[in-house]
């Protein structure tokens, strides 16, 4: 059954092309505004999207061109009120593959979606991208689905590729009632070939991992390993900590990432940037660990560029002072809550359109 992504905010329009679809028997998805409908193309993979251009916050034109951008080759018919030369010009060359407008004839438009649908069997760049989907399915399946918990310490992360795989990674790793372990990485690259890497990077930290190997040791491990497997030009920037939640310890290495940034009291927040250099890079390259004591109401927030570097419509990029202060301002929130602000603030500033992968791990001690 093919599935088809309807993306309206016309009420009425958007419940007659359902059940219109639904009666031949196609499998429909539905989203009033373009940046949920985005996020639903991106996450189920339709077989064609129907597109208005009118749409509240990301608009049609927005949606196709950022579908392109992030590899998707699902076929997009826009359909519209808008019907000169123009508007039809703009959307053919923001990607679309046909354009209808308002007001229109059901059956056409039924014809014309299983033309499109026709049209795509046998593509070579849609068999790929339904590979690629499988890939997503099975990198998802690497991150934590159900994250460990200590008592007394929360933790709570997510992880969205820019593409439909991305070399964004992040654990948490438990190794008895008292002890895990929490790590973040950010592959040089995206798609495929980061993809690749950041499996690699996974089974390896979970090989040398474990409650006696102490972050300074498992980095430098970790290290040699990537450096054995890594292609010309690529590497990992990635933070390992070990947290006890008895003696209320958190020990951190940092290989090159952007540094996580700890709330403690009402100290100025501290940049966790002690450790060495990114990994794959050089196989004997020294690593340092820090220890900080924990605190009733301490925050961690651990991220990765994509955060940082996300950038408004106007150009300006989000950036670490941005988030330094949002952090501040949400710092009495649990770790979930506090993973989901920063999530949405920076999703809000970007209007959704996203060039690089994004990881948020936070922490929250009790």
């Amino acid at each position: 059954m093919n599935r088809i992504v309807v993306i309206e905010d016309d009420p009425a329009i958007l419940r007659g092309l359902a059940d219109n679809l639904r009666l031949v028997s196609y499998e429909v998805l539905t989203a009033a505004d373009g940046e949920a409908g985005y996020r639903l193309v991106r996450e189920r993979q339709p077989d064609l999207v129907i597109l208005d251009l009118m749409l509240p916050g990301m608009d049609g034109f927005d949606v196709c061109r950022q579908m392109r951008k992030s590899g998707l080759a699902t076929p997009v018919l826009i359909l519209t009120a808008q019907d000169q030369e123009g508007n039809r010009i703009q959307g053919f060359e923001a990607g679309a593959d046909d354009y209808v407008t308002k007001p229109f004839s059901i059956r056409e438009l039924l014809g014309r979606v299983r033309a499109i649908l026709r049209r795509s069997e046998g593509r070579s760049d849609i068999a790929s991208q339904r590979e690629l989907d499988e890939a997503r399915h099975n990198q998802e399946k690497l991150l934590p689905s159900d994250i460990p918990q200590i008592s007394g310490v929360g933790i709570a992360g997510t992880s969205r590729p820019a593409r439909i795989v991305g070399g964004d990674y992040f654990d948490v790793l438990k190794f008895n009632e008292d002890t895990l372990a929490v790590c973040i990485a950010d592959v040089c690259g995206k798609g495929m070939p980061a993809a690749l890497l950041m499996a690699g990077l996974q089974a390896t930290v979970k090989a040398h991992a474990s409650a006696r190997t102490q972050p300074q040791q498992l980095c430098e491990k970790v290290n040699r390993a990537m450096c054995q497997n890594m292609a010309p030009g690529r590497f990992v920037s990635f933070f390992y900590a070990l947290i006890s939640a008895k003696q209320k310890r958190f020990t951190y290495c940092n290989a090159g990432h952007n540094p996580p940034l700890f709330f403690s009291g009402i100290s100025p927040a501290q940049r966790l940037d002690r450790g060495g250099g990114i990994l794959g890079v050089f196989t004997h390259w020294l690593y340092e660990e820090r220890e900080l004591h924990l605190e009733s109401g301490d925050r961690i927030l651990m991220y990765t560029d994509g955060i940082t570097e996300s950038r408004s419509p106007g150009g300006e990029e989000f950036g670490e002072g941005r988030l330094l202060e949002l952090v501040r301002s949400l710092r009495d929130l649990k770790a979930a809550a506090l993973t989901e602000a920063v999530v949405s603030a920076a999703t809000q500033f970007s209007n959704g359109n996203f060039d690089d992968d994004l990881t948020v791990v936070a922490i929250s001690v009790d």
